[in-house]
């Protein structure tokens, strides 16, 4: 899903009255953090969350999925959110919709 497709398609999924957190595309919002960004199921890309020499995150941009074997760290997009900027979850939804529709 494309970034246009997901800001569309946010008016009409919701999560507790909210945005989808599970139609966040993962590839965005690890773009926007400076990381590596590549397409497919296991595509290895240096993790987002902390200094990376070398690629120990994998991201899964089918399922929107992201995890570190280095740090441990991963999840959805939201997940990478609340870890990068250090926020709860209502305020990382929030976020991620400032992200994606600037």
């Amino acid at each position: 899903m494309s970034t246009s497709e997901w800001s569309r398609s946010r008016k009409t999924k919701r999560f507790k009255g909210d945005v989808d957190a599970n139609a966040i595309p993962i590839s965005a919002i690890v773009g926007y953090f400076g990381g590596e960004v590549r397409e497919g199921r296991a595509a290895s890309v240096k993790c987002c969350l902390h200094s990376d020499s070398r690629r120990s995150a994998v991201m899964n941009t089918y399922d929107n999925l992201y995890y570190c074997h280095t740090c441990g760290k991963g999840g959805s997009a939201v997940d990478v959110i609340m870890e990068k900027e250090g926020i709860g979850f209502k305020d990382a939804i929030q976020r991620a919709t400032e992200i994606l529709t600037s």
